[in-house]
């Protein structure tokens, strides 16, 4: 939130993490691609061998019947022109090299297949590490993060401690100041009421003699006493008024940076505590 909302290094390193997820990602869809591939050739090759594996039972298993026929075998039969009916589709040399094709077929296939789970044991390795290692720089940067998140905190916890204690100083002047305004109140009735007694003094006895200057002095000097306490009790309302708003900002920052707190240590860096991948994977 607000001044945390920040492009640190956290953010930098899992931009890096989720980048290197999608390359490792696309590096596998491309291996399962080929893997597909290989598997079809495999099949394929497969199916070559098992069909002519059967085709040559079932070649041996009619050889066999024609070796056992006597003259006095059951099931023979006059077939006439059967000799000028050509059914071959080969030659010695042309039935040895379909069935050494094929054998030399499956072994490349094999061959082949052992290079592709060697590629994808390669990239397994490959993706795991640098996975794993990414994981770790992330986990390193978000706790040097809410390491300094926290020692922020601190600072401001102590500098909201110190401000506390500041407003309640300050309102305790604040009191006094109001009070001792109070407590020049009955002494200027006093001053004020004496020169008002002694103005009603008659004819030639209202004469302004020294206590009277001494009055108007005194009521005076209240007056300057009490101005001086109001300005100075305005000076201590604005500087608490002051260290409200600076208490209310604090507040506000130390509430932000509990939020990043929790955002770090507990919902990012707590489902950080294994590591997403098989450990067969990772130990490949």
């Amino acid at each position: 939130q607000a001044i945390d909302l920040v492009h640190d290094n956290p953010e930098r390193e899992l931009i890096k993490e989720v980048d290197i997820i999608k390359r490792c990602q696309e590096k596998m869809r491309n291996t399962i691609e080929r893997a597909n591939v290989q598997l079809g050739l495999n099949r394929a090759a497969q199916h070559d061998l098992e069909r002519d594996s059967s085709d040559k039972f079932n070649a041996q298993n009619l050889d066999e019947q024609c070796f056992g026929m006597r003259n006095q075998s059951r099931g023979i039969a006059f077939h006439n022109g059967v000799q000028r009916v050509d059914r071959t589709v080969s030659v010695p040399e042309s039935w040895a090299k379909f069935s050494n094709d094929n054998i030399q077929r499956s072994q490349s296939e094999r061959a082949a297949s052992k290079q592709m789970r060697n590629e994808i044991e390669s990239v397994l390795n490959s993706c795991a590490n640098e996975m794993w290692q990414e994981w770790n720089s992330v986990n390193v940067a978000l706790n040097q993060r809410i390491q300094e998140t926290t020692d922020a905190r601190n600072r401001l916890q102590t500098h909201l401690s110190k401000v506390l204690q500041e407003i309640f100083d300050m309102e305790k002047n604040i009191e006094l100041l109001k009070k001792a305004i109070q407590d020049k109140q009955a002494p200027m009735q006093v001053a004020q009421t004496r020169l008002d007694t002694r103005i009603r003094r008659p004819n030639v006895e209202l004469c302004r003699d020294p206590v009277q200057h001494r009055l108007v002095e005194e009521v005076g000097e209240i007056s300057e006493t009490v101005e001086s306490l109001q300005a100075k009790l305005r000076m201590a309302e604005n500087s608490l008024q002051e260290l409200l708003r600076t208490k209310a900002s604090l507040e506000q920052d130390l509430s932000i940076k509990n939020n990043s707190l929790f955002i770090d240590r507990e919902k990012c860096l707590g489902m950080r505590k294994t590591f997403p991948m098989s450990p067969r994977v990772v130990s490949v």
